[in-house]
């Protein structure tokens, strides 16, 4: 999705169709974020899909640059990476 508001929801009622899981991945807050709303629309849809939801964690980051904010809570692309791969597993 290049945008959230509106959400595009033939866009995700397709992906919902064409692929066996979802990953969402934003720099926001997870609840409450973009990836709440591709729930939503699968869920408001009947699609029993598995979303796993990546983003800002509902916590205080400590200070840092963005590359040490991103690697301490796993935003990073190893990160990214391993939180998916994990979840597949």
């Amino acid at each position: 999705m290049r945008f959230v508001k509106p959400l595009d929801e033939q866009l995700i009622l397709a992906m919902a169709e064409q692929h066996e899981a979802l990953v969402t991945l934003e720099e926001n807050a997870i609840m409450g974020g973009a990836g709440s709303g591709v729930n939503e629309v699968l869920m408001a849809h009947r699609k029993p899909v598995p979303v796993l939801n990546l983003g800002l964690p509902d916590f205080f980051i400590p200070q840092g640059t963005q590359e040490e904010a991103r690697t301490e809570i796993g935003l990073d692309a190893a990160g990214i990476e391993a939180k998916i791969a994990s979840w597949l597993a």
